[in-house]
């Protein structure tokens, strides 16, 4: 109906009807476009009419960077007493605690001061747990008053165990047990040590398949159980993450820088 229009206006005027469609495509164009203000700034193939929008990156978008704790050179004893080795050892506290598995207040929950030092062949812990209530009376050892020290030895990161991530694990009386795809039982020695704020543990862990040396790094997490004689734990407290998966994940640990 609206080409018939334009048509008669055309025979009317005496233009004739071939040149139609070129007469007819400015105006159709003028018709859809929108106007542009003289002096305006046209993006180089934007639309006319239309607006770019660039949201800001929220602070969920933005990954957030791991914590580090470093480990300084030495190879101290382990005998669960607190040598001058450790002296040098900058400590960081484990004392985040997992909400759903804490049933007593946050004030009396386990919480320790951990320090790292290394070799060649070896990665070293001293924890010094305060703790005012010591049980071991539970049969399973990770529900026992013990510390555990996660490691992704080549720092992947996986949200599962792969061949070289472990969970170590010592409880106040020295005994020693762990899991994971690269726990051998034989890699950890330890030794504790009990007084009266808590207790003293030393860890001593073989780290296979190669000489470590300043700036290397590793995927690491502490964690303090606590058992004050219940049927279970009455809290967790860890160095990084608030929740308890990193028995099975490794995305969440900090990292340990050697230096």
């Amino acid at each position: 109906m609206r080409r018939s229009r334009w048509l008669v206006i055309l025979a009317v005027i005496g233009m004739p009807l071939a040149m139609a469609p070129l007469a007819m495509a400015p105006l159709a164009m003028a018709q859809e476009s929108e106007p542009v203000e003289l002096g305006s700034k046209v993006e180089v193939g934007a639309k006319v009419g239309t607006e770019s929008k660039v949201e800001p990156a929220s602070d969920q978008d933005q990954e957030q960077k791991p914590p580090v704790v470093t480990a300084v050179k030495g190879s101290p004893v382990i005998d669960g007493k607190v040598d001058d080795f450790w002296a040098k050892a900058v400590g960081v506290h484990v004392r985040k605690q997992v909400d759903d598995l804490t049933v007593v207040e946050k004030g009396q929950m386990a919480t320790a001061t951990v320090k790292l030092l290394w070799d060649e062949t070896h990665l070293y812990a001293l924890w010094v747990v305060k703790d005012s209530k010591l049980s071991l009376d539970h049969y399973e050892d990770w529900q026992q008053d013990s510390v555990e020290l996660f490691l992704d030895r080549n720092l992947k990161r996986t949200v599962f165990y792969q061949y070289d991530d472990a969970q170590y694990r010592v409880n106040y009386e020295g005994k020693v047990s762990g899991q994971g795809e690269g726990y051998v039982a034989e890699d950890l020695q330890a030794a504790a040590s009990v007084n009266d704020s808590g207790y003293v543990v030393e860890m001593s862990i073989l780290i296979p398949g190669r000489v470590m040396e300043p700036g290397y790094k590793m995927g690491v997490e502490m964690q303090v159980n606590d058992h004050r004689g219940g049927q279970g734990r009455d809290a967790i407290t860890k160095w990084n993450h608030d929740e308890d998966d990193s028995w099975e994940d490794t995305s969440n640990f900090g990292i340990v820088e050697l230096k």
